[in-house]
């Protein structure tokens, strides 16, 4: 079986997805790091047994206070106009 067939699969399974509204998709199986949602019309999530989707779910925390701490930095340092 390709690895494209068992992507689909893992991602088909119900034993993969948990929580409620906010499912969470975990399958060691499947390559991918980004799956669409089990429903695909609300985007995309992480495949939370993918071994990178620690660093992108840290990243993804950090970048929102990371970018507004930058524009306050940035606003006191060179004034408001």
């Amino acid at each position: 079986m390709e690895q494209g067939e068992i992507n689909r699969r893992e991602w088909s399974d119900p034993a993969n997805w948990s929580g409620g509204m906010l499912r969470r998709y975990a399958s060691s199986r499947d390559t991918r790091l980004w799956v669409p949602k089990s429903n695909p019309a609300l985007g995309w999530t992480l495949n939370f047994a993918h071994p990178a989707s620690t660093y992108w779910l840290v990243g993804l925390v950090l970048a929102g206070p990371l970018l507004v701490g930058g524009v306050i930095v940035f606003l006191a340092l060179h004034g408001r106009s």
